[in-house]
């Protein structure tokens, strides 16, 4: 426990003692729900590292209530508290650093970012709806999580921990979707933790694995691989073989979803990775005609491999896209400064477009989407921060010696890249709470990195332990 809270364990064992036994008179499922809140509040403001290791493991996994609550999302909410536990502990201990953490550009065009996101809200009729409010909610505990990765990081063996953490949840992650296709349904596990609602699809042989869709665990899995081939290609002893099981399982888990924007994208981070690591030309091009190979061998063998994109379906689902991305750019041009607001286009669609259901879709496209609930005020704040965190992850795979900085310069470079690819066909920020924690956890962990470089001085020792 960190200094400055150890006078006071016997003081917060007896309040959640004493919470405990209120909850009694309360109904089952309410005391279970107010102790269990309070536990997760005190480990977190006590910063217990393996309590919030265990939060970083299980961001992956979904658990959605089918109710009409405004709160249905148990991680979302359990991270919320994680969150306010955290800075209230910090606060406690006068230790929160507000300047330290300001200090990046990163950092500060992610809160330019927040603001255009909030803007709309704030500043038009109408635009504060049941979605809006459930979006902005989880958008604000996207960037709580952001900073909290940003403070708790504060050594490189901290930092090691983290990023084991994260590829062994990205191995059981795809091990669970093999799984999915292996017994061809969805499991009883899944369909406990997704409680099947009105729009609920069969299963179509696309694993979702712990998340709530198939091209939500593609986008997933993009955010990790680029980090984890890293690791394989520059890594050493378990580091070597840890990002060697999270590639190939991610991998197989990849073609599982079916997604065929999530494996365009992940080509492209191996185009990526072939220009970054390998420097003689022969070897280049040599790996560049396998890579087109192995393109033109899943183009050719796509209906076996995606079966699901073959047939009457694809049709619907292509008139389906053009449509909702019409129906954004006409939004856009209604509101083009802030658009409609974050949230807001699932909730509007259904007044342009008839024959799809409506409050069920979102744009499957990250630009229009932007476009639509942001306006250029947004747009330009979302491309801004990429554009600072792709000069920061570039920085640092040219400038340093050590090989996890490295390895997670190439990460965070090559997600971007899979969100800017992907999102010409889906919009995963809002779909999907346990991808937008992970894109805004890697750029905390980014900036954390930069920030123990700094302190080891120019060039740092670290490298990545055997």
């Amino acid at each position: 426990m960190p200094k400055g809270l150890g006078g006071f364990k016997a003081q917060l064992s007896l309040g959640i003692a004493a919470a405990a036994v209120a909850a009694i008179f309360v109904t089952a499922h309410w005391s279970i729900a107010v102790v269990g809140a309070l536990i997760v509040f005190a480990l977190s403001a006590a910063e217990s590292e393996l309590f919030l290791l265990f939060v970083v493991f299980i961001i992956p996994f979904g658990w959605v209530l089918n109710t009409d609550a405004p709160i249905h999302d148990v991680p979302v909410a359990m991270r919320f508290i994680v969150i306010s536990g955290f800075f209230f502990g910090r606060l406690w201990r006068g230790q929160v650093g507000a300047r330290r953490l300001l200090r990046s550009p990163v950092t500060r065009a992610a809160l330019l970012f927040l603001c255009a996101v909030l803007a709309p809200a704030l500043l038009l009729k109408g635009a504060w709806t049941r979605s809006s409010a459930r979006s902005l909610y989880e958008m604000v505990s996207y960037m709580g999580f952001f900073f909290l990765i940003l403070s708790w990081t504060d050594s490189a063996e901290r930092m090691q921990r983290i990023l084991r953490v994260l590829l062994y949840s990205t191995i059981v992650t795809a091990g669970f979707a093999i799984c999915q296709e292996v017994v061809g349904g969805y499991t009883s596990l899944w369909v406990y933790l997704n409680s099947p609602g009105e729009d609920f699809a069969p299963w179509e042989l696309r694993a979702p694995s712990f998340l709530n869709y198939s091209n939500s665990l593609a986008g997933y899995l993009n955010l990790v691989l680029p980090f984890a081939l890293a690791c394989y290609v520059l890594g050493k002893g378990k580091w070597k073989k840890l990002g060697a099981w999270a590639v190939g399982l991610g991998f197989i888990a990849m073609l599982s979803t079916q997604s065929i924007g999530g494996l365009v994208a992940f080509a492209c981070v191996v185009v990526l990775a072939i220009f970054c690591f390998v420097r003689v030309w022969g070897m280049r091009l040599l790996l560049l005609g396998g890579a087109c190979a192995t393109a033109i061998g899943f183009y050719i063998a796509h209906e076996t491999l995606n079966p699901s994109h073959v047939g009457v379906s694809v049709g619907y689902d292509t008139a389906t896209r053009f449509m909702l991305w019409d129906t954004a750019w006409n939004l856009f041009v209604q509101s083009p400064i802030i658009g409609i607001g974050w949230g807001n286009f699932v909730g509007t669609y259904g007044s342009y477009i008839s024959f799809i259901p409506a409050d069920v879709f979102d744009v499957h496209n990250l630009y229009l989407q932007l476009l639509a609930e942001t306006g250029i005020v947004g747009f330009a704040a979302f491309f801004v921060l990429m554009y600072r965190a792709t000069r920061d992850a570039q920085r640092q795979l040219r400038s340093t010696r050590a090989d996890l900085d490295r390895a997670l310069g190439f990460g965070v470079l090559g997600a971007i890249l899979t969100v800017l690819v992907h999102g010409n066909v889906d919009f995963l920020f809002r779909v999907s709470p346990q991808f937008s924690t992970l894109f805004w956890m890697l750029l905390a962990l980014l900036l954390a990195s930069a920030g123990l470089k700094g302190r080891d001085g120019p060039g740092g020792e670290r490298v990545v332990a055997t």
